[in-house]
């Protein structure tokens, strides 16, 4: 692949940017709603989002709530963590939170919303994003600058390699991670066996 074949543009142009749903104040938990919310912290880069644990609740606002849907993406646009998460699945009637931009992909543009998170959560977007980010203690990224972040756009083939090349290295990640707690485990079971063997002898 050339440079001459990655196009550069801005994400604006490649996507709908929506705000979050209008909740006044907090978020009321009701169990009994068939209605589900996202939240700042239902957000994981690499596991997507525990559809189980979401707060369910009831829609207070006036406005029509903006559905989410597979292939959808969730940023955290309040916060000191402004990332990206692709649904890859919707299992429940949800929305997000004001908390979350919606970024929506255009149908007719040939690029992937999975490719579209992975790049916005690389250093290049980052550091642009950190750059803008308004406030001091709580900074938060505002829609005209997500809509102008600079976006690299490779053919399909390149967007879908990159994509199953990160997918692989979460689970080698998980992999590990999963190792490291069972070894974690035996050691501290181990622990037990030899203390307690000692207070007998």
């Amino acid at each position: 692949m050339t440079y001459e074949e990655i196009k550069l543009t801005k994400l604006g142009n490649l996507s709908t940017i929506i705000s979050g749903y209008p909740f006044r104040g907090k978020i009321k938990e009701d169990p009994n709603s068939e209605v589900a919310v996202v939240q700042i912290k239902d957000i994981n880069t690499e596991t997507g989002l525990n559809w189980e644990n979401l707060v369910r609740t009831r829609l207070t606002s006036r406005r029509k709530p903006e559905w989410l849907k597979r292939g959808d993406i969730l940023f955290t646009a309040h916060g000191n963590r402004n990332v990206a998460a692709c649904l890859n699945e919707v299992n429940l009637k949800a929305v997000c939170s004001p908390h979350l931009f919606l970024i929506r992909l255009r149908d007719e543009i040939p690029v992937l919303p999975a490719f579209i998170a992975w790049q916005i959560n690389q250093v290049s977007a980052q550091q642009y994003l950190s750059t803008l980010a308004t406030g001091s203690y709580i900074t938060s990224i505002r829609r005209q600058v997500l809509e102008n972040l600079p976006i690299s756009v490779p053919n399909i083939s390149t967007q879908e390699a990159i994509v199953v090349f990160h997918e692989a290295a979460v689970r080698e990640k998980q992999l590990l991670l999963d190792m490291i707690g069972n070894r974690n485990r035996q050691m501290r079971a181990l622990a037990v066996m030899a203390l307690a063997k000692q207070k007998g002898d």
